[in-house]
């Protein structure tokens, strides 16, 4: 009887025995391992902070006069025209480019001149921006106090300046274009020592072709 009970005994013990590691098998099958647990907050990669964005800025041009600092074009102007398109339309040297520089809300490229100071050697362009709901505009501002010509452009309006009334010998110095496609409107004036009248026109079907 005694024989009888230890067997009993012994394989009860074994019963419960494997049932204990069944159900710790199950148990432990069903909790994650180390490799399975998501990471900590600490230990997952942070996202990249989104700079903001950064106009086009190229050289910035510096006459050398001592207090004064010009800085890169900013606004609507900014990176339309580049001295890439100074030199592929006007045939400037590449080497001539001298930077950038901001003139209220407009932006001139100057260019180092054959003679003379490179203050008077520059490309400047004005891109106003239409106020939503005004009429798109089909010529220059009737305020200004020039007189103009239609000249051709591809897909664009454009005009150039005959007269200045207020200065004299201005246009002399200094082609002065207007170009309209839509609600995108441009001006433009570029030194004649930089551009011819023509290279200039080809310059700003070039700058109203870059405006977005």
């Amino acid at each position: 009887m005694v024989r009888r009970w230890q067997r009993v005994g012994w394989a009860g013990s074994t019963g419960l025995a494997v049932l204990g590691c069944a159900l710790a098998s199950a148990v432990l099958a069903g909790c994650p391992g180390a490799r399975d647990l998501p990471p900590r907050v600490e230990d997952q990669p942070k996202a990249e902070e989104k700079k903001p964005e950064v106009p086009f800025c190229g050289k910035v041009f510096s006459d050398g006069k001592p207090g004064k600092r010009n800085s890169c074009c900013m606004g609507a102007a900014a990176g339309i025209l580049k001295s890439a398109d100074v030199v592929a339309a006007c045939g400037a040297v590449p080497g001539a480019y001298l930077g950038e520089a901001r003139d209220g809300d407009a932006c001139r490229l100057y260019f180092q001149p054959t003679t003379g100071d490179p203050q008077d050697t520059w490309v400047m362009l004005s891109h106003p921006v239409i106020p939503t709901g005004a009429p798109a505009p089909v010529r220059p501002d009737p305020m200004l106090p020039w007189r103009w010509k239609k000249v051709a452009l591809r897909d664009a309006i454009g005009y150039q300046a005959l007269a200045a009334h207020d200065e004299p010998g201005l246009l002399d110095r200094q082609t002065i274009l207007w170009a309209g496609r839509g609600r995108r409107i441009l001006g433009l004036h570029v030194s004649k020592k930089v551009c011819s009248e023509a290279q200039a026109q080809a310059l700003l079907q070039r700058a109203i072709d870059a405006v977005p």
